[in-house]
């Protein structure tokens, strides 16, 4: 079902038709929609929350690319992903709804789950959004995608597109609320109207929208903020423990380790807990491998964990990442 709204905005309405027992606790969305009243509350919501959420949209620009991107502060603090930036402290510009230019410079992120971040360098006070909490959103919200598909166009307007959230992991979102080339970076928002995760990868796909969970951000939210770029190839010449992990709410349970590596060598098994590196908490995989990304090889880390009701520590000297 496609409807325009003013302004030449245009509502992709995707996957209406869940299954029953997902349903939102939300006021305006308590059960499965099963008529146009149902439908007509949904799009009643949008309405009210979407002029707030288009005013943070930007369109970033620089020498070498475009996508998109999120105001999250008053002083211009802008989520993108990685691959939209490119690099820390590259000169960018971004483009607010109404057209106007304004000078920004890329600060960090991560290659690994394509969160970005850059700085709005003009002083002033900007349209800006909330980001979600830590582990609000879940498989079965309603949410919405804004970006700038095709570059920045006045005239034609924002675009937007309604769906839900059909996948999450630690690193990862997945939604049916279609992307197309130029919305890399934009903002996926939930009905309360606060950014849950960041688009990323772009499929010919319906079902292939891949956005980098707000988690990300806020887990790492200093290292990014701080200019730090975590890329494959700085990984090459870091420390490297040997582990596979999956995170829980203890803390990072281990999958598999390396065999020759140093996780081997000092005892680390299938199913071990890690849950403090060096004094720092570990609440997901990409955390642990920026910390680890810190050191180099021959360097001593300590290592907290459980094993069975077991709380235990170590000493570990880092190792050379594979060559194969």
């Amino acid at each position: 079902m496609n409807r325009f709204f003013p302004n030449t905005l245009i509502l992709f309405v995707s996957s209406l038709f869940l299954d029953a027992d997902v349903v939102s606790e939300k006021k305006w969305f308590s059960e499965t929609p099963q008529n146009h009243a149902d439908l007509n509350a949904i799009q009643d919501r949008l309405r009210l929350i979407l002029s707030e959420a288009k005013k943070s949209l930007v369109a970033i620009e620089s020498d070498d690319g475009a996508g998109s991107g999120v105001i999250v502060s008053e002083d211009g603090l802008v989520l993108t992903a990685a691959h939209v930036i490119g690099k820390t402290g590259k000169k960018m510009k971004v483009r607010l709804p109404n057209g106007k230019s304004l000078p920004a410079v890329s600060l960090g992120g991560s290659e690994i789950s394509d969160a970005g971040m850059l700085k709005i360098t003009k002083k002033g006070k900007w349209p800006h959004v909330q980001i979600e909490k830590m582990n609000s959103s879940k498989v079965g919200d309603w949410c919405f995608a804004i970006g700038h598909p095709g570059g920045f166009d006045k005239e034609r307007g924002i675009i937007v597109r309604l769906g839900r959230v059909i996948g999450k992991t630690e690193d990862t979102l997945q939604s049916d609320s279609r992307l197309l080339g130029g919305d890399s970076g934009g903002p996926l928002f939930n009905l309360d109207g606060k950014v849950i995760a960041i688009h990323s990868r772009i499929s010919k796909e319906p079902d292939q929208n891949f956005h980098v969970p707000i988690e990300c951000f806020h887990i790492n939210w200093d290292f990014y903020r701080e200019g730090q770029l975590l890329t494959f190839d700085k990984l090459e010449e870091k420390g490297f423990l040997g582990v596979s992990c999956e995170a829980t709410k203890d803390g990072l349970m281990i999958l598999n380790v390396v065999e020759g590596s140093s996780a081997q060598k000092i005892g680390l098994q299938k199913n071990d807990v890690l849950y403090s590196l060096d004094g720092e908490k570990l609440d997901s995989r990409e955390e642990l491998t920026i910390l680890i990304s810190g050191k180099k090889p021959n360097e001593a880390v300590t290592i907290e964990y459980h094993r069975g009701e077991k709380q235990l520590s170590l000493r570990v000297v880092l190792g050379e990442r594979p060559t194969e």
